[in-house]
């Protein structure tokens, strides 16, 4: 079996492809870093394949810490692997990061700060709680990440799980981040278009944006959290009715009510109008709650086979 193992919670980012049946990896690399780990991932994945000479379409299961740790870092490592193993139909086994670390150290108690909290996360062999600093002992921690290797052969074992595996926080954070939203021109074509790449399948180009925001009525709205881009929207008006033309979330600012902020701020309260898959339910709901209705169907209009939705919003 291929396992392709992915760990980007502890300050770094790494890849591993192991073949269990011969316990071998065939290749693997990591780059220590504290943040960037969604530019470096998807390339460093190309990278090990190809140096394995292994095809995409040869993994037959994706193996992933999921925390804890820091909290970019491990959705981005988890949300490649989630989107990764529903496109592929493989199973995707999440790992918390003190278990990986068990799997190859004989310490039966290990602990990791949890930043500047006072706190640590606590792992006495099963689960992981959360512990004050003053109540833990020099020796539980250790300096070191864990192995990709003894990661991929633990995978390698594990059933086949039934929902995907979801990141280990402990607690909520103490606040959560507030989402931005400002208007923004060609000179953000290029930060549109990676949000566009990473969020579509085929996205747009800085060209295809660049020339869109130059048609006479047409806006863009950047929304950024914590000051990096997390999404837009792109709208055009023509006299007194709307069209969304396009709206993109970075998946590693999913869920975070960043789509719902950009509708907010990017339709007026006028006659809007906009297309969507019908398969696409995660758009569709946001969608609904501001007030959108179907108003039509064209059949099979998109490249996967999927039908479009017309929707319509107002004047309201």
């Amino acid at each position: 079996m291929l396992v392709l193992a992915l760990d980007t919670c502890l300050a770094r980012c790494a890849v591993c492809l192991f073949d269990s049946s011969k316990n071998l990896v065939l290749a693997k690399e990591h780059v220590d870093l504290e943040r960037g780990h969604a530019e470096i991932l998807a390339p460093m994945v190309q990278r090990v394949m190809m140096a394995a000479d292994k095809k995409i379409s040869d993994i037959e299961r994706i193996a992933v810490t999921k925390g804890p740790g820091t909290f970019t870092g491990l959705r981005i490592g988890l949300s490649f692997a989630r989107a990764f193993g529903l496109a592929r139909n493989i199973p995707v086994i999440g790992i918390d990061t003190l278990q990986a670390l068990h799997l190859s150290t004989d310490q039966t108690i290990l602990a990791l700060t949890s930043g500047n909290s006072g706190h640590a996360f606590v792992s006495r062999g099963a689960g992981i709680e959360l512990v004050p600093l003053a109540q833990t002992q020099p020796e539980w921690f250790i300096t070191g990440t864990p192995d990709l290797k003894d990661i991929a052969m633990w995978a390698a074992k594990q059933p086949v799980p039934a929902i995907m595996p979801e990141p280990v926080y402990i607690r909520e954070p103490d606040a959560k981040p507030q989402v931005v939203v400002k208007q923004v021109g060609t000179e953000k074509a290029e930060a549109l278009s990676a949000i566009h790449h990473a969020a579509f399948a085929h996205g747009w180009s800085k060209a295809d944006l660049a020339a869109m925001l130059e048609v006479p009525g047409t806006k863009a709205f950047l929304a950024e959290v914590a000051n990096e881009a997390a999404g837009f929207a792109i709208v055009r008006t023509i006299t007194d009715q709307t069209e969304l033309l396009t709206i993109a979330t970075h998946p590693t600012r999913r869920r975070m009510g960043v789509a719902a902020k950009l509708l907010n701020v990017a339709l007026p309260a006028a006659e809007t109008f906009l297309e969507v898959a019908a398969g696409n339910t995660a758009a569709f709901k946001p969608y609904v709650k501001q007030g959108f209705t179907e108003q039509g169907r064209r059949k099979a209009y998109y490249a996967n086979g999927d039908d479009a939705l017309l929707m319509k919003r107002g004047p309201v």
